[in-house]
């Protein structure tokens, strides 16, 4: 069995939380979609930062009738979802996601298509576990954080977990989060900055108290940090541990 932290020992974990923190989150501009990474044409790269080099590039068939394109990286049936904040790409969960693909998790990353993003993310899911993923974490910043509590209330048989980096209260237009939180009865880490400046910190409390799971937990952390920045600079001595510690408790 792997430890919670993929590699043993205390000096690995600082390691690998020096490596993500160290690591900017910087914004890409969208670049070319592409089809599948095995046998077909690729593209050079997905949003000018995920080459072949990183891992699998893949475009599959949306349930709106549009497509998704995907970066996968690692292997095996254990699998988590990153959901992008509406003002980044996929490139910002590259430190991270690479971190939980040493820790021997498949980790995908995908670009929101054109239908809702909710239902996009519960397609996606299903057609994961078409492919041999026999357990799903979903895990989200900003608006995906939103996006993963909604479609993890919705998707059957329930996700392993669900992780939200500063969900606010409503998704855009007028979707209230709270009303699906209360139907998501799966594990769930809440994570915000206490002085978030777009009302997670307020979300955060609301939702923990609707969740129906047992296994619930806020960590709030000082500062203002808001989605993917809570894994770097001071707040990732805290959020980092805690999110490494809730995926392998619920993926093993």
């Amino acid at each position: 069995m792997r430890s919670p932290f993929g590699i043993p020992g205390l000096a690995a974990v600082l390691a690998g939380l020096a490596l993500i923190s160290a690591c900017a989150t910087g914004h890409q501009q969208p670049g070319e979609a592409g089809t599948t990474g095995r046998g077909g044409s690729a593209p050079p790269a997905i949003d000018g930062c995920f080459t072949a080099a990183r891992g699998t590039i893949e475009t599959v068939p949306d349930t709106g009738g549009g497509t998704l394109t995907l970066g996968v990286i690692g292997t095996g049936p254990h699998v988590i979802v990153l959901s992008n904040q509406s003002d980044e790409n996929l490139c910002s969960w590259l430190p991270f996601a690479a971190r939980l693909a040493a820790s021997g998790y498949r980790v995908v990353l995908w670009d929101y298509g054109g239908s809702q993003p909710p239902g996009e993310l519960a397609g996606l899911a299903m057609r994961l576990r078409a492919s041999g993923a026999t357990r799903l974490v979903l895990m989200g910043a900003s608006e995906g954080a939103k996006v993963s509590l909604i479609a993890g209330a919705r998707i059957t048989p329930r996700v392993r977990g669900v992780v939200s980096l500063s969900a606010e209260s409503i998704l855009r237009p007028a979707t209230i989060v709270v009303h699906f939180v209360r139907r998501l009865r799966c594990p769930l880490l809440l994570v915000t900055a206490g002085q978030d400046p777009y009302g997670s910190a307020q979300a955060a409390r609301q939702f923990l108290a609707a969740a129906p799971s047992q296994a619930k937990h806020l960590v709030t952390v000082p500062g203002s940090d808001h989605g993917t920045a809570l894994l770097a600079g001071r707040s990732a001595a805290r959020t980092l541990p805690a999110i490494l510690a809730f995926v392998y408790r619920v993926l093993g």
